[in-house]
């Protein structure tokens, strides 16, 4: 089966439209039309209904049915020529979180010199997305930020490095700025600036309200960290967010907070996706170096 006409009756099959599907391919429409009719023939089988009375494009029962192959045979082809080419030029993918790999990639990267001309750094700000390239094997292993809650360790196996806890972050002129532990009430009766839902922090901060009972206080929803600092550091709201993607020369006042939610800190790899032996060894040294920092 010539792999250029699957791919041809993919887009057809999709779109429903001849000419749309020739323009995407820059070609003609009778070359999408002899593309399908090999396949037809090859299968001895129509798969476009060409009597269709509202002379709308419709695929046949068997067309639908190599439909639903062709795009998982088209996907394990691109799959295969990636990892050639990532095998043939020696290419390793790490994935990590900007703020989070800044403090664990100087400890790492000197014992990688190996690999250092073929790292290829994969940044997301969000763990959550993260975590779902790594499951879907598009990333091979990163370290991210999550809650306690176990992950899938028939895919996934995952290294813990360390606990972070999330802290009240605030202005040096803050009347909180002199207390030595925030209460549940002291959060109640303040406006607070948190990552965004859809983020993890949001996410934790949320479930604590809810555990503790806490009447969601009046909250500034921001994407990026460096808005919740700056946000923090001119006015009177409070920025929840754990110690490790804050920035060290901040001029924010750390306050604990009673009773405060958790962060875990781990290594994820994807260890159910059959990787070139490259990235193998280098999952493989990554993973000894990180049970060393556990």
């Amino acid at each position: 089966m010539n792999i250029k006409d699957l791919t041809y009756f993919n887009h057809l099959a999709q779109t429903l439209s001849f000419t749309e599907t020739a323009s995407h391919f820059y070609i003609s429409q009778p070359s999408i039309s002899m593309a399908v009719k090999r396949l037809e023939e090859e299968l001895d089988t129509l798969l476009i209904d060409r009597k269709n009375n509202h002379k709308k494009l419709a695929l046949t029962e068997t067309g639908h049915i190599l439909l639903k192959y062709s795009q998982e045979i088209i996907t394990s082809i691109e799959q295969a020529h990636e990892e050639i080419h990532d095998f043939n030029h020696q290419i390793v993918y790490f994935g990590l979180l900007p703020t989070i790999g800044g403090h664990f990639m100087p400890e790492l990267l000197p014992n990688l010199v190996k690999y250092a001309d073929s790292l290829n750094l994969i940044e997301e700000e969000s763990s959550d997305v993260m975590l779902e390239l790594v499951t879907s094997g598009d990333v091979p292993l990163a370290i991210i930020a999550s809650d306690f809650s176990p992950v899938d360790s028939f895919h996934l196996m995952q290294i813990p490095l360390q606990q972070e806890e999330m802290s009240a972050w605030v202005s040096k002129n803050h009347p909180f700025a002199k207390k030595k532990r925030l209460t549940i009430q002291d959060i109640e009766s303040t406006s607070c600036i948190s990552l965004d839902k859809g983020y993890l922090h949001e996410r934790i901060f949320q479930k604590w309200l809810d555990d503790n009972q806490v009447e969601t206080p009046q909250i500034l929803y921001t994407k990026e960290i460096r808005t919740a600092v700056s946000v923090a550091a001119s006015t009177n709201m409070v920025a929840f967010l754990s110690d490790i993607i804050v920035p060290k020369h901040t001029s924010l006042v750390k306050v604990p907070i009673e009773n405060s939610p958790n962060i875990l800190i781990s290594l994820i790899v994807n260890q159910s996706r059959n990787f070139n032996q490259f990235q193998r060894s280098f999952n493989e040294a990554v993973i000894d170096l990180t049970k060393g920092i556990s």
